[in-house]
């Protein structure tokens, strides 16, 4: 599976005065856009708009979906009937659910299909199917068909309270309104479900699917790293379904009013924030068991924090144009497959609504949907990471990765293998142009991720960020690598004293429970950053993102990790894709996933600079991208992640030391594990 055999030659003509050559970029998948044989076309007839975080996006959706006139196509990792899109008020339902929204459409005469990634162990970990997968058995279930016709979160909250008032003198219905709010909810997500499934709900047909795991053993098979047995059998046995794109009207009035998405937001209430990532907001979920004991970073103590973390993510809105294509024939097929039709060749939409056949006008975009499936030997989403990084490592621009794993070791290799040969054409052809060794053209790495979820994944994140000489804020995992390195060398010397020479294999590595671990983070070469500079032109920084407050009633600063769900990949202001895949070998090999991709350089420019300021505050968005520009706030960057820590750890004493500038913060993490798992 090397992205280097689907690249297009070129023949290009150097200047022999200026040694400058003009070539034409390879952003996309070409090889898969073959006339007669385009699986995965480059279109150039779309309307794209990008939302940031889970309030803009559904917002937009919820939008769409109320005036969908003829279908509704959705494919989800998990889907919360219950969950508000918009979101109003304290309690329980604080606007229209995504179980209402997709009813209405429904008893309109939309044809809704719901396609959901499902396993029974899967279900019982994930728990992403709020009244299937768990709270299957509330206060009271709707079964006759007079109830299923009243289905709606407002009439399981009259229900429940009309109940808790005829039943008011005993003690088990004597409770406050939040209890009875999270019983009614519990209560219709469970009727929702059960009626879905029974095709009891006018118009919506639901279907579920779980990996693949022949597919995924082949797929396994083409990667660089294989996982070792214990990584591979969870892969094998566990791989999900992780796209969640969105089709609306696909076909109505030929296509006319068509509209898709493909994001990293799950349908699920959990992923819901804002962009201001306020350190507590009631209109994020209650968080019960999740945030009990959460650790408020640089304050003495825990706080039972009210609500779940800041949640950080992207959708991809599509308004016409051919890129809803393929967005159709990949629920289509998915679709088939689920229901045990699936033919052995990927479904073709072989008559395409003529109005998303359209000449692409001013303000459209080009579009390539790209994907992982394994079912399908598809693997088009790692081709463009791949082109990608390569194209930014070309030239002396930026590259900023936001994602929620930073696990796939193989990238980071590939950038550093494309920067050394860029260094050493350098090299070799710079005094030919009048340059010296310091005019270095100097690319930057700009990594922004969360901690890793779970501590079994600081190895493989560890792996990754060490391959680029960034290792140091993985603290916990260095300690523990360097103390396992010293153990082996003190066994060794004790095995000389009285083995000789012949004990030395045995005794030079660490014991067998830190061995794979260990052995694989000793055979990273974890260059400096002065070699970063010096032998491949690229300085990097990692950062996580961390919201901060004053509260008021404790009178002390908290902060709190702004959880990254994220899955976006800027480069130089002229490409970015975007959707559900993960920077792990999961999204690359293993798991369904689907991204878009495009070279808009307008959009491109927009998006890079809202997002910087959010991130960094407007006078470090990196202004028009220029070199200088980017070297600039590539270093009030660095000074900005420091200095935000600092103020985390600073004596309460000042309020003014301890406000935080935007939220990018350095990374350090002071966990280990042995376990490795990515």
């Amino acid at each position: 599976m090397r992205s280097e055999n689907n690249l297009r030659t070129e023949q290009v003509h150097i200047d022999e005065v200026s040694g400058k050559a003009t070539s034409t970029i390879q952003w996309f998948a070409e090889e898969k856009n073959k006339k007669g044989n385009a699986t995965h076309p480059i279109t150039h007839n779309n309307k794209l708009g990008v939302h940031i975080c889970g309030r803009d996006g559904f917002a937009a959706i919820a939008k769409d979906i109320a005036e969908a006139k003829e279908s509704i196509e959705l494919v989800c990792w998990g889907f919360d009937p219950g969950m508000e899109l918009v979101r109003k008020g304290s309690i329980w339902p604080r606007g229209d659910t995504y179980g209402d929204l997709l009813i209405a459409a429904g008893r309109r005469g939309v044809r809704v299909r719901l396609l959901v990634w499902y396993s029974v162990s899967g279900g019982a970990i994930q728990k992403h199917m709020p009244g299937h997968t768990h709270g299957k058995n509330p206060w009271h279930i709707q079964r006759s068909d007079l109830e299923i016709q009243q289905i709606s979160a407002q009439r399981s909250m009259e229900r429940i309270r009309e109940h808790a008032r005829n039943n008011r003198h005993k003690k088990e219905w004597n409770i406050s309104g939040d209890k009875l709010a999270a019983m009614a909810r519990e209560e219709y997500c469970c009727s929702w479900y059960r009626s879905a499934f029974a095709g009891r709900l006018q118009g919506i047909s639901i279907r579920t699917r779980d990996g693949n795991s022949s597919s995924i053993g082949n797929a396994l098979e083409l990667e660089t790293r294989k996982p070792d047995a214990s990584e591979r059998a969870l892969f094998a046995l566990g791989g999900t379904h992780h796209q969640k794109p969105i089709l609306i009207d696909f076909a109505h009035d030929n296509g006319k009013k068509a509209v898709g998405y493909v994001m990293g937001l799950n349908s699920l209430t959990d992923y819901w924030d804002t962009v201001e990532h306020f350190v507590e907001n009631p209109l994020r979920e209650q968080g019960a068991a999740k945030t009990k004991q959460e650790h408020a970073e640089g304050v003495d103590g825990y706080f039972d924090f009210e609500t779940l973390k800041p949640y950080r993510d992207y959708a991809c809105r599509i308004e016409g144009g051919r890129a809803l294509i393929p967005v159709h024939e990949n629920f289509e097929g998915a679709w088939e497959r689920a229901g045990g039709t699936a033919s052995a060749k990927p479904y073709v939409c072989a008559t395409p609504p003529s109005a998303l056949l359209r000449k692409a006008g001013p303000g459209d975009s080009t579009v390539q949907v790209v994907r992982t499936q394994p079912e399908e030997n598809d693997f088009t989403i790692k081709e463009i990471y791949f082109n990608a990084t390569r194209v930014a490592a070309a030239g002396t621009g930026y590259l900023y990765m936001e994602n929620q794993y930073f696990q796939y070791q193989d990238w980071a290799e590939h950038l550093l293998a494309i920067r050394k040969k860029v260094i050493a054409g350098w090299n070799r052809s710079s005094a030919k142009i009048g340059k010296s060794k310091e005019d270095l053209p100097v690319m930057h790495v700009f990594v922004v991720i969360p901690a890793p979820e779970k501590a079994q994944m600081v190895p493989r994140t560890y792996d990754t960020l060490a391959t680029l000489g960034q290792q140091e804020g993985m603290a916990g995992q260095v300690k523990m690598i360097d103390r396992a390195n010293e153990d082996a060398k003190i066994q060794q010397a004790a095995s000389k004293q009285f083995f000789g020479d012949a004990a030395d294999r045995r005794a030079s590595v660490p014991n067998l429970v830190t061995e794979v671990v260990v052995s694989a983070a000793n055979k990273i070469d974890k260059p400096s950053n002065l070699i970063l500079e010096k032998k491949y032109g690229l300085q990097i920084c990692v950062a996580v993102l961390n919201a901060c407050e004053f509260n008021q009633a404790r009178r002390q600063w908290r902060y709190r990790e702004i959880y990254i769900h994220s899955k976006l990949l800027l480069v130089d202001d002229g490409f970015f894709t975007l959707g559900s895949a993960n920077l792990n070998q999961r999204s690359m090999a293993v798991d369904s996933e689907i991204n878009l991709a495009t070279n808009d350089p307008r959009l491109t420019t927009e998006l890079r600079k809202r997002v910087w300021s959010q991130l960094a505050t407007e006078k470090n968005n990196g202004g028009n991208a220029t070199p200088k520009e980017i070297s600039e706030t590539f270093k009030e960057w660095v000074k900005l992640m420091k200095k935000n820590r600092e103020r985390q750890k600073a004596p309460p004493d000042n309020p003014a030391d301890k406000q935080m500038e935007g939220f990018i913060v350095s990374l350090d993490d002071s966990r280990s594990s042995t376990i490795r798992f990515g």
